[in-house]
């Protein structure tokens, strides 16, 4: 079995349009790559953990099945999203056949490497994921939208709906 470790923020930073919504809103941000994620997974059959920095932000970690193939984790206080892959990979690394680490932070890159763990730069994460969604949006149907709404579960659409809502209120 196969996994993705993907270091959120830094996949977000390596894209134009994501830093974009980023500058807008961080909850648009991080839909729009769990979505991007979702798609390439559902087609390539394999696992995903985005995780979110809450390095300065209050609050324990959490984390949400977004659907049977992905899942996001919102880092703990004083966590960065490289500390948690790290010990992800160090208590999981005999349950996956190959782990691949997206991230732009080298030292994190350089600690993970063996045989099974394959550290990828954002852009080339990036390049592979737009890859799979240009396939299935050209395979499936030339107006379809390449995601699969109906495999993240309503629970976490309904909390995301919500965190925005909470968010534009504090705006006005």
């Amino acid at each position: 079995m196969k996994i993705i470790l993907v270091d959120g923020y830094n996949v977000i930073h390596a894209s134009s349009s994501l830093r974009a919504l980023l500058s807008k809103s961080v909850y648009k941000a991080q839909a729009k790559l769990v979505e991007m994620i979702c798609s390439h997974c559902s087609l390539q059959n394999i696992k995903a953990c985005i995780v979110f920095d809450a390095y300065r932000g209050e609050g324990a970690e959490r984390k949400e099945e977004v659907s049977p193939l992905v899942s996001v984790v919102y880092t703990g206080k004083g966590k960065t999203a490289d500390s948690f892959i790290e010990s992800f990979i160090a208590k999981h690394r005999s349950n996956y056949s190959l782990i691949y680490v997206i991230t732009s932070d080298l030292a994190e890159g350089m600690t993970v490497l063996d045989e099974r763990i394959i550290p990828v730069s954002p852009k080339n994460f990036l390049k592979e994921v737009k890859t799979s969604l240009n396939f299935i949006s050209k395979s499936y149907s030339p107006r379809a939208k390449p995601f699969v709404y109906h495999l993240i579960s309503g629970d976490v659409l309904r909390r995301m709906r919500e965190e925005k809502l909470s968010k534009d209120k504090r705006k006005s």
